[in-house]
């Protein structure tokens, strides 16, 4: 079985910070465990394959130690999905990353955004194509 030369990253190589062994938040060099930055179902072979995970100090990663498993998908958790989907999406698309992983990590970004877009009046526009006003008649 030859190599899979399509593979952006692996168990030695993250895309967020290379071969760098540190915590990626502190810098520390001792205490580390490898934080799959998608973990559950299946998603921890896909972090693995493609370089999705960062050494992290054993207290900022293990739940016991309060650390970002103690929260999930908020905080740290979030903020290294987010960086990590934002790096991947640097090379390729969104629809290749939700293909990978099933989820956009960044819609919360996009929100702030469309929020920050709305100038100084305070005001902007929604979509309201796909709602239906019954009864209502243009003069």
């Amino acid at each position: 079985m030859g190599k899979d030369t399509k593979r952006e990253g692996s168990h030695t190589y993250s895309i967020l910070a290379g071969k760098d062994k540190r915590c990626f938040v502190s810098g520390r060099r001792e205490g580390l465990n490898k934080h799959h930055i998608y973990h559950g179902t299946g998603l921890r072979k896909i972090s693995d394959r493609y370089g999705f995970w960062c050494y992290l100090w054993e207290p900022l990663h293990l739940a016991g130690l309060g650390g970002l498993h103690a929260h999930p998908n908020s905080g740290l958790d979030l903020q290294l999905k987010q960086m990590c989907q934002r790096k991947f999406e640097e090379t390729h698309s969104r629809e290749e990353f939700m293909a990978i992983i099933g989820k956009n990590y960044l819609i919360e970004e996009e929100a702030d955004v469309q929020r920050q877009s709305c100038g100084e009046s305070g005001f902007y526009l929604i979509d309201t194509s796909d709602v239906i006003d019954e009864g209502w008649e243009e003069e």
